[in-house]
């Protein structure tokens, strides 16, 4: 269970990251965003590492508590 919670704070801290970045996205100048084209890339994932990170703690809490 220990390991569960260690995988679970891993995959939140990733997600957290992402959000970090996300945001820090529109500090980069105009000309680098258009080359690398990431905001669909970024928005893609932190729509599925937030549903990941949703789950793996509803799953944790449920095991835990029943």
């Amino acid at each position: 269970m220990n390991t569960f919670l260690f995988i679970n704070i891993i995959i939140s801290a990733l997600n957290i990251f992402i959000l970090a970045y996300a945001y820090s996205l529109k500090f980069f100048p105009k000309k680098w965003r258009k080359k690398v084209n990431q905001d669909t890339l970024v928005g893609l994932a932190i729509i599925f590492f937030t549903m990941l990170t949703m789950f793996v703690w509803i799953i944790y809490f449920y095991i835990r508590l029943f």
